[in-house]
């Protein structure tokens, strides 16, 4: 079982903010907080510049790594370089957090070791995402707004309670991976992180992540009942 002090989460963020992801940042964090309190949170601020002003919920309770070019990759390969727990969570900082799901990613080892063709270690394991429009085939669709000042974060956690009813006793594991996702560190020091080369956008870099999990020959997994909310696009 993975306890929360054997894991440090990771949030990129670029400091060079807007209204829309300052209000992200504040949602996810406050979804994180309340959802596993106490859990280690690196907060990677990325695209630094000369006289910034660094307001106090950067620093509050949160180590922070200061990152002067812009980029996902960067941040998150810098604040994993300094992580000293088993286990990294990295998450983008417009995803929110519904209670329990710590435990449905963290600790599920009987339905791991019953999935078939599973190996003989879970190392890497992502969230099912819920976005508030159509994405990839692998996500789910409910409408509960975004960082635009329509976010209803009641809607998005009635509609979690309601799927976790529906899928109650049906198998939660498949194949697959997307981010937010848990990894093992030795694992993640095994690939070398993210591709620094997708900076600055990052864009396609966590399909290359995936291939380089595959090619150290580890599965990722998703489990279907962990449900977690990207404003994706509206942030």
């Amino acid at each position: 079982m993975i306890k929360p002090e054997d894991v440090t989460i990771i949030i990129p963020h670029l400091a060079l903010e807007t209204p829309e992801t300052k209000f992200a940042l504040q949602q996810c964090l406050t979804s994180l907080k309340e959802t596993v309190p106490g859990i280690k949170i690196i907060l990677a601020l990325n695209g630094i510049k000369k006289n910034i002003y660094m307001l106090p919920y950067f620093i509050d309770g949160m180590q922070t790594i200061f990152v002067q070019d812009q980029g996902q990759c960067k941040a998150v390969n810098a604040a994993a370089a300094t992580v000293n727990t088993p286990w990294i969570f990295v998450t983008n900082n417009d995803m929110i957090y519904a209670p329990g799901w710590f435990e449905k990613l963290s600790q599920n080892e009987q339905d791991f070791k019953s999935f078939e063709g599973a190996g003989s270690a879970l190392r890497c394991i992502s969230p099912q995402l819920v976005e508030p429009r159509q994405g990839a085939p692998t996500f789910l669709v409910h409408f509960a707004g975004g960082a635009g000042g329509d976010f209803d974060k009641q809607a998005f956690l009635n509609f979690a309670l309601a799927q976790e009813g529906k899928n109650f006793g049906k198998h939660k594991l498949r194949t697959g991976f997307n981010l937010p996702f848990l990894i093992s560190k030795e694992l993640w020091d095994t690939i070398g992180g993210y591709d620094i080369n997708y900076d600055p956008w990052g864009s396609n870099s966590d399909s290359d992540l995936e291939y380089k999990i595959r090619l150290a020959g580890v599965q990722p997994y998703q489990n279907t009942n962990c449900l977690v909310y990207h404003f994706s696009q509206t942030s």
